[in-house]
């Protein structure tokens, strides 16, 4: 089967461009999170402790969501239109770098479930443990805004089981239907495999 480059929308380059938008913006802040946090250790300029922390959450916390989802969104986009396009090319396959890309056994949503779940989960966990204390010390306020935490947190786990259920439903059609259309060597079906953020063979324990 020849291969070729499936011609993909000016909607798929533009996620792309925010893709690298994403993952440029988040070396930044990981650079400045690291040159803060040494530069306060070594006395060469002092940090605020609230604004190291608030950078440590944001690379640990938001950033790996933030980067994932905008990875969904791309490989999302050029999974539809390269299965949209398959009938203008019979007998042909998309190049390697566009299967990998966007064709991946993996649903380019599951990583992004499981780092909801993963956060939802964590979140549940501390701001739960901590709720009581801080109602024991009539901290009103606080105690508020753990409350609202703890709620948000119940609910993103909530939403989280399901969409990884889903997403992986997904995942298996989307491979049947791959199969279908294009048969890639056996290298490539092996690279296929791999899941987007670690090795493996595309299978979550969620499945």
């Amino acid at each position: 089967m020849d291969t070729v480059e499936f011609p993909l929308s000016a909607r798929v380059r533009r996620a792309r461009r925010g893709l690298v938008a994403t993952t440029a913006a988040g070396a930044v802040l990981v650079g400045a999170t690291v040159a803060s946090l040494v530069a306060d250790a070594s006395g060469w300029m002092p940090v605020p402790r609230a604004v190291q922390v608030l950078l440590v959450l944001v690379v640990i916390l938001a950033l790996p969501g933030a980067w994932v989802g905008a990875h969904a969104v791309w490989a999302l986009r050029g999974r539809a239109e390269l299965f949209a396009a398959a009938e203008k090319h019979a007998r042909r396959r998309p190049i390697d770098r566009q299967m990998l890309d966007h064709l991946r056994d993996e649903h380019p949503l599951t990583p992004l479930w499981w780092i909801v779940a993963v956060l939802g989960g964590l979140g549940t966990l501390c701001l739960g443990f901590a709720l009581p204390f801080t109602l024991a010390d009539g901290a009103v306020r606080a105690g508020v805004l753990l409350g609202a935490g703890l709620a948000t947190s119940l609910v993103a786990l909530a939403l989280a089981v399901p969409g990884i259920r889903r997403a992986e439903r997904q995942g298996l059609e989307d491979r049947k239907r791959r199969t279908a259309l294009w048969s890639p060597p056996q290298a490539l079906e092996r690279k296929l495999t791999v899941p987007v953020l670690g090795a493996g063979d595309g299978g979550h324990t969620g499945v």
